[in-house]
């Protein structure tokens, strides 16, 4: 196996290849996808495009083809959501609600090209999966109980799923609802999970403003279940959530 963990965004950020054989210099490549978009599309960044975007200095339409790409996937995701989503919010360009999925995204497809079947790549949480784990089983990806960092609300088995979480318990009530620009806070939070990382993070992001309502948006889109978590600590679900999920025993 090989392993490897860096603070990458702000965050940890773990790829994990089962393949003995697995090469450094693939990991790399793959870390790169994380400092490539961090360096073009973090907020904090004074010299990042999203920070030239908002200063006024660079526009948009010339800050080059991976900026496009971004924003007219977050055009689509806008669509898609009647608006919970949006990288703008208050005037000011900020796609950081995509930004990691689609990172994930990016190193998975970096570590699908050279041909690896078996692994993850987690991002704060966030997680890719595909094929199984050094046993051959699944790989059990926890959810984070939000109320205690030492707790696990639930386990998935993933095996070519992705599990996303956005929530008030890391950075306290910082999703906004774009459509008002006021804080959300009607969950604590809201899990998506699916095949494709990109989408399951945008929607746990969507899901979370739109509350439980999000549960019944999530389950219209085949293959992608939700599970959220409220105030009061109860739990919530679409119909297919559990079957995806270890047994207690």
């Amino acid at each position: 196996m090989t392993r490897r963990v860096q603070v990458v965004m702000g965050m940890p950020v773990t790829v994990h290849v089962v393949d003995l054989a697995a090469a450094e210099a693939v990991l790399d490549e793959a870390f790169d996808e994380f400092v490539l978009l961090d360096r073009t599309f973090s907020p904090f960044l004074e010299g990042s495009a999203v920070s030239r975007i908002n200063k006024g200095v660079l526009k948009p339409e010339d800050a080059g083809p991976l900026v496009k790409q971004a924003i007219d996937l977050c055009q689509l995701y806008e669509r898609t959501t009647d608006g919970a989503f949006s990288a703008w919010i208050g005037g000011r360009f900020d796609p950081s609600g995509l930004v990691k999925g689609w990172a994930i995204d990016r190193a998975c497809s970096i570590l699908d090209r050279h041909g690896y079947s078996d692994f993850f790549v987690d991002a704060g949480g966030d997680v890719q999966t595909r094929g199984r784990n050094a046993e051959g089983g699944p790989w059990r990806v926890g959810v984070r109980h939000p109320m205690e960092r030492d707790k696990i609300a639930c386990v998935v088995l993933a095996s070519g799923l992705a599990v996303a979480t956005s929530g008030t318990y890391e950075k306290g009530e910082h999703i906004l609802d774009p459509r008002d620009g006021k804080p959300v806070n009607t969950l604590l939070s809201f899990t998506v999970i699916g095949p494709d990382i990109l989408q399951a993070d945008v929607f746990a992001t969507a899901g979370f403003v739109m509350g439980i309502a999000g549960l019944e948006f999530v389950a219209r889109t085949a293959g992608y279940e939700a599970y959220a978590i409220d105030h009061q600590l109860r739990a919530t679900y679409t119909s297919g959530f559990e079957r995806h999920c270890e047994r207690r025993t």
